[in-house]
């Protein structure tokens, strides 16, 4: 053990007599050697100042950039676009309507795009989605992490409370 120590202490001395030997004492000079210094600026000469065109300049004209971009109306080849037939006669600013015949209390979907399933788990077969607004009733407890709904289609399933509340969007 101890001529381990040693070993590595003449290994140390030796490391640091070779780079105090062969190493150029500026870590910071890199490959390329020393980095050259900057240099101080001239005095200005007091003679140049006099040759100066004294004419004031004028500042540089503002453009508005409205007048700088011109309006682009991007224009598509085609008929006109219509909504699939699922949407046909719907607006988007449409408030959602509870579903037909609703008896027990009404909530909204709060995700973008949410799926309502089977059973009660993300293992169980997707029914189908609804947009975020959309009124479902509630058909079972609220106080689970997955509640029994019924949407405007009258189709049933079962929806992450994560995703339902009380509150109309």
């Amino acid at each position: 053990m101890v001529r381990l120590g040693v070993f590595l202490v003449v290994t140390l001395i030796g490391l640091y007599l070779v780079m105090l030997v062969f190493g150029s004492g500026d870590l910071r000079a890199g490959r390329d050697g020393p980095q050259p210094r900057a240099i101080a600026p001239e005095k200005p000469d007091p003679r140049a100042e006099a040759r100066r065109d004294p004419a004031p300049r004028r500042a540089p004209e503002v453009v508005e950039a409205a007048a700088q971009t011109p309006q682009k109306v991007q224009e598509f080849p085609g008929p006109p676009l219509q909504p699939s037939p699922e949407y046909a006669g719907r607006t988007p600013q449409d408030p959602a309507q509870a579903p037909p015949g609703t008896q027990g209390p009404v909530f909204y979907v709060t995700g973008n795009r949410v799926n309502f399933r089977a059973g009660p788990s993300t293992g169980d077969r997707v029914i189908g989605s609804l947009s975020q607004g959309a009124a479902v009733e509630v058909l079972g407890p609220t106080d689970d992490a997955w509640i029994n709904i019924r949407d405007s289609d009258g189709r049933v399933g079962y929806m992450s409370a994560q995703f339902l509340s009380q509150a109309r969007p």
